[in-house]
């Protein structure tokens, strides 16, 4: 990989305010992806983007992979080798989509409607094509870093008021209490003041909501106001600077990175 950073987004600072090595394991991509990812970008193509489902996904068939003693055996039986010819088609016609199963498609359509369906999204015209544009990216320059992102949706609600609002799964929580925690715990009141920040400098008037939905279908909507994104940005600067030590020590700095000049955190 690079030995520099070189752009941020929301993502990035979020592992550089772990540690260093946290951000060189994101930018490498080292994770594989999770059921849980998966399916949280599934939601997003039924809701943003459904005319990509196709080609993203790929609803699995009930056919079951072979064992190792069924693919190892000298001479398999008829049965068996059905169910590996049926399995290699599948894996072909699969191809480089996400497999689903019927499961997880039906949980992600329950979930699509809860938003649909909720009082405040539809009140405010949030899902209204005429009215929103959908993962709308945003670039921009600032203190050293080109930045990047992808604002879930942008556009005007029912009243004329600009808006970017961005869905977010909460797996158990929801409420007001469990959400604003969640809100604090995972910064994104730090990706507000990203996303919103070419307008908050220009002193524009901007909305920024977040639609929170959890597992059993609850949605509880946010709004980051204005003070709330500047308080952000005293985060966001903290990091930025971080960013630069990083391009010139390295990453190979574990937690320590953010404790005194010791390398303790102090209790």
């Amino acid at each position: 990989m690079s030995k520099n950073i070189t752009h941020l987004s929301f993502s990035r600072l979020k592992a550089l305010a772990h540690s260093p090595l946290a951000l060189q394991r994101y930018i490498e991509q080292t994770r594989s992806a999770t059921k849980a990812m998966d399916e949280g970008t599934l939601l997003d193509v039924l809701l943003f983007t459904p005319e990509k489902f196709d080609e993203t996904f790929y609803v699995l068939p009930d056919v079951k992979k072979p064992t190792a003693a069924q693919v190892n055996a000298k001479k398999p039986s008829d049965e068996t080798l059905a169910q590996m010819a049926a399995y290699e088609a599948m894996i072909a016609e699969k191809g480089e989509r996400i497999g689903i199963n019927v499961e997880q498609l039906e949980e992600a359509r329950t979930l699509e409607q809860a938003i649909r369906n909720n009082s405040t999204v539809a009140f405010q015209g949030l899902l209204h094509p005429g009215n929103f544009s959908f993962q709308v990216p945003v670039e921009f320059f600032y203190k050293g870093f080109k930045h990047r992102g992808i604002k879930d949706a942008e556009g005007r609600d029912r009243n004329g008021n600009r808006v970017v609002w961005d869905l977010k799964r909460m797996g158990g929580r929801s409420g007001e209490a469990l959400v604003r925690s969640q809100i604090r715990n995972n910064m994104y009141d730090l990706q507000a003041a990203i996303y919103c920040h070419e307008a908050d400098m220009a002193g524009e008037p901007l909305k920024y909501y977040i639609i929170a939905i959890d597992n059993e279908g609850y949605v509880t909507p946010f709004e980051i106001g204005r003070d709330a994104r500047e308080k952000a940005r005293y985060l966001w600067h903290k990091l930025i600077s971080a960013a630069h030590r990083v391009n010139l020590e390295g990453f190979d700095m574990g937690c320590e990175f953010w404790g005194d000049s010791e390398g303790f955190f102090q209790f």
